[in-house]
C-alpha cells in the first residue's frame, strides 16, 4: 500500500513541478531595455500595469506538446543522470549535475533531522517523566509541552534570531550563528533548537498521557504492595508500558516535523534540501523542485513505514489490557 501511495505522490509532484515547461511565450520580441510590465506606486499596495509599448507585445500561452515533452526529457534525465542546474549555492551560473548536489543537501538535511529528533525524543521523555513529580512539575511539563506544540516555528526562529543579535550589539558576544554566507559558515544551534521542539512535545504529551494510564494499573497497585521501590515501579513496569503506547503518535510526529524542516531551513540559511526547494522555485528550475519533491515523498513515505513498524514490533510489549 505504502509503495503504492508513493509512486501516486511522486508522479503527482512531477506533473505539477513541471507544468511550467508548457509554457510558451508568443508575439513580438521587446526591445532591448524594454520593459514588459512596472510597478505603479511603491508606498502603495503592490500593483503591476503593462507599459503602453509596440516593442512589448508578449502573449503567454500553455502548450499541452510542450509540457509533455518537458516531463518526458525530465524523466529521462533523471534516469541517466544528466540533470544539470545553475545558480546552485555559491556556483554563479556555472552548470553542474543536479543529483549529486542533490545527495549533499539531503545528507545535510538528514543530519539535521537526525539530530533534532534524537534530541526532541529524549528532552521529551525527560518532560514527560516529570507529570509523576510533584503538582508544580506536572504543570511545568503539560505547559512546556503546549507551548511547544501551539508556538510556530518561524516565530522560535526570529525570536533566536533577536536575541543573538541583542547579545552581540549589547556584549559583543554571538550566542549562535544567525545567517551564514552561501557556502559558508553555517549555524546549527538555532536550527537544532527550532526543529527539536516538535517531536519534544509530542514526546512529552504522549508520555505523560501513556504514563498517567499506566500508573493506575493493577499491576502497579501489586508491585507496590509487594514493596517494590517506587523508581522501580516507574522505570521497570510503568515506562516499560507507556512507551509502546506513546508510539501511537509517532507517524503524526515525524511528518510534522518533516514539514517544519522546510521553514526551518528556510529562515536560518540551513543549506539543505528545504532551502533548495525554495531556490528552485525563485529561479524557475521545475527539474529542481520535482527531484525535491521526490526525495520529499520518499522520505515521508519511509519514516512513516518505519514508525509503523516500530509500533508493530512494540505492540507484544503492551501490559494491562492497553492496546495500540
Amino acid at each position: 500500500m505504502r509503495v503504492g501511495l508513493l509512486a501516486l505522490s511522486a508522479v503527482i509532484v512531477v506533473l505539477v513541478a513541471m507544468l511550467p515547461e508548457g509554457v510558451e511565450v508568443t508575439g513580438e520580441a521587446a526591445a532591448p531595455g524594454t520593459l514588459g510590465e512596472v510597478r505603479t506606486d511603491a508606498t502603495r499596495k503592490y500593483r503591476i500595469e503593462p507599459l503602453q509599448d509596440a516593442g512589448a507585445q508578449f502573449s503567454y500561452t500553455w502548450s499541452a506538446a510542450k509540457y509533455g515533452a518537458g516531463v518526458r526529457n525530465y524523466l529521462v534525465g533523471l534516469f541517466e543522470g544528466t540533470l544539470t542546474v545553475e545558480r546552485w549555492y555559491g556556483t554563479a551560473q556555472s552548470r553542474l549535475p543536479l543529483l549529486p548536489l542533490l545527495r549533499d543537501t539531503w545528507w545535510l538535511s538528514f543530519q539535521l533531522f537526525a539530530v533534532a529528533l534524537a534530541a526532541g525524543i529524549a528532552a521529551g521523555l525527560l518532560l514527560g517523566g516529570l507529570v509523576l513529580g510533584s503538582r508544580g512539575a506536572r504543570i511545568f511539563s503539560v505547559g512546556l509541552s503546549i507551548l511547544g506544540v501551539s508556538i510556530p516555528d518561524f516565530l522560535l526562529i526570529l525570536l533566536g534570531q533577536m536575541l543573538t543579535i541583542w547579545s552581540y550589539r549589547n556584549f559583543g558576544v554571538r550566542l549562535w550563528s544567525v545567517l551564514g554566507v552561501q557556502g559558508g559558515e553555517r549555524g546549527w544551534i538555532l536550527p537544532l533548537l527550532a526543529l527539536s521542539i516538535i517531536p519534544m512535545a509530542y514526546t512529552a504529551r504522549l508520555i505523560s498521557t501513556a504514563l498517567d494510564e499506566a500508573m493506575r494499573e493493577d499491576y502497579i497497585r501489586t508491585a507496590r504492595a509487594k514493596g517494590v521501590p517506587e523508581v522501580l515501579v516507574v522505570l521497570k513496569h510503568a515506562m516499560r508500558n507507556a512507551l509502546p503506547r506513546a508510539l501511537n503518535g509517532m507517524p503524526a510526529m515525524l511528518n510534522v516535523t518533516l514539514s517544519s524542516q522546510l521553514v526551518v531551513e528556510v529562515l536560518t540559511n540551513h543549506y539543505g534540501i528545504g532551502s533548495g526547494l525554495m531556490r528552485g522555485l525563485s529561479y524557475g528550475q521545475p527539474a529542481v523542485v520535482a527531484s525535491i519533491g521526490l526525495i520529499f515523498c520518499t522520505w515521508f513515505v519511509v519514516m512513516d513505514g518505519l514508525a509503523v513498524t516500530l509500533r508493530a514490533l512494540a505492540n507484544p510489549l503492551l501490559k494491562g489490557g492497553g492496546t495500540v
